[in-house]
């Protein structure tokens, strides 16, 4: 947090370190030649010091200049954007939501907006508590329609946003830098908007599920799914069955008259209720692996979510949580906004949360206490899978590198500065210690088993 902030201020500062940086140097430079040649006499120091005098000078006016327009364009901005004359546009990802990673930013600044001389304007989106994204550089000009004048200045580029969940965009801060980069004028723009990133897609697995017996019948569905008929099976021909239903084909190679039956269409149909829950019994105190670990348990419950639809039923998710609405967000039931907007609670255990009449499939963390899932598997019918999602392997070893690592340099990831903590933390140790346990349990059902990681199977 103290991090987080002094970063946030440290992005307010105008004098920049190219500034101290540079007087300290010409300051250094000019202190050695008066050491060594100030009391020299002879034509060469003179000439030298003509020459610094000129170099000295001519500095100066460039830094001038720089710094003039800066804050005169800056100054200018802030005066625009009082007057409520600027209109600022982000268009993130796919409007309001993207895949959890580096996403797509368009920023646009329309209005009386100029650059300095020969310098830039950055932005950053300011989140809620402080949380700065990474900088977009509004370099490109947007004009008129078979016009020349310009009307709006735009930036693209990539943001990482690596967690999982909403992030509220509170204002977006601009810099208006100098041709050196030697000050940054801070401006900040009131914008309000919430996004959402999505977990991240795996590679898709092969999940079978059938909803539960005392579900069907029950609920009617828009569609009605299909439930015999043609293609689907056929009956032997019979007195009064319309000849033109004959399948000839099957005469001609067996000689036995069949005929399609007719199609028919039930308007009922049962759903699927996907069950996955998010307690945690493991007391992370919003610690600095728990965001990791929700992270990569999104990913898991995404990936069977989207298995499980394969099957061809509307698959459902009870809630375990109240879940917060997105402004400008339809009412319509979003199961991907469910899995993306959830936390880590403590209020709703499993044995409480899950419906064993309506479950189809229950997933599981491995935070979850060995007690509640023994609860489960001695009360849930043998034909309902429960998978339990391992977590003490989301966080990669300090020690694991692949190949490539040896000739290329890796990305940079947000998860990298958690490896060598993750490693040696008691908080992974009571993890693995309750994994050990769960497979124990799991080991006197059929359908159940652990999920790793890095690859829901």
């Amino acid at each position: 947090m103290l991090q987080r902030l002094s970063l946030y201020w440290i992005n307010h500062l105008v004098v920049r370190w190219q500034l101290i940086l540079t007087i300290a140097v010409l300051w250094l430079g000019s202190a050695w030649l008066k050491a060594h040649y100030g009391q020299d006499d002879s034509n060469l120091w003179i000439v030298m010091q003509q020459f610094l005098l000129i170099i000295q000078w001519v500095i100066i006016g460039l830094f001038s200049i720089s710094l003039f327009t800066a804050v005169s364009t800056w100054l200018f901005f802030v005066y625009k954007v009082k007057q409520k004359q600027i209109d600022l546009q982000v268009q993130f990802g796919e409007g309001q939501r993207a895949e959890a990673g580096f996403v797509k930013l368009i920023m646009t600044l329309s209005g009386s907006v100029i650059r300095p001389l020969l310098g830039t304007i950055r932005a950053r989106l300011i989140f809620k508590e402080k949380r700065l994204s990474d900088v977009i550089l509004l370099d490109n000009d947007v004009f008129k329609k078979r016009g020349l004048v310009r009307q709006a200045i735009k930036g693209t580029g990539k943001i990482m946003l690596h967690n999982r969940g909403i992030y509220d965009v509170e204002k977006v801060h601009l810099l208006f830098c100098d041709m050196f980069s030697l000050v940054a004028l801070p401006c900040s723009v009131p914008f309000s908007q919430q996004l959402y990133t999505l977990p991240k897609e795996q590679e898709r697995s092969k999940v079978s599920a059938q909803p539960n017996s005392t579900e069907e019948q029950k609920y009617r569905i828009e569609i009605p799914k299909r439930v015999e008929g043609e293609y689907i099976s056929y009956k032997e021909f019979e007195s009064g069955d319309n000849i033109r239903r004959i399948v000839w084909k099957i005469y001609a190679k067996s000689g036995q008259l069949v005929v399609r039956i007719p199609e028919t269409k039930d308007p009922y149909a049962s759903h699927l209720y996907f069950y996955a829950s998010f307690f945690e019994g493991m007391d992370l105190q919003q610690g600095v692996f728990d965001a990791e670990l929700l992270n990569m348990y999104k990913d898991k419950v995404r990936n069977l979510f989207e298995a499980l639809e394969k099957n061809g039923y509307d698959v459902r998710i009870p809630q375990d949580q109240e879940i917060p609405k997105l402004s400008g967000m339809s009412d319509k039931k979003n199961e991907l906004f469910q899995i993306t907007a959830a936390t880590w609670q403590k209020a709703s255990p499993p044995s409480t949360y899950v419906n064993v009449g309506k479950a189809a499939f229950v997933c599981l963390s491995a935070l979850t206490p060995v007690s509640e899932i023994e609860i489960l598997v001695r009360n849930m019918p043998m034909n309902v899978p429960i998978v339990v999602v391992t977590l003490s392997d989301s966080i990669p070893s300090p020690f694991q590198i692949s190949l490539k690592d040896i000739f290329f340099r890796a990305e940079k990831h947000p998860v990298d500065k958690l490896r060598k903590p993750w490693f040696i933390s008691p908080l992974r140790q009571r993890i693995q210690k309750n994994e050990v346990e769960i497979e124990k349990v799991l080991k006197v059902r059929g359908n159940a088993w652990m999920a790793s990681a890095i690859i829901i199977k």
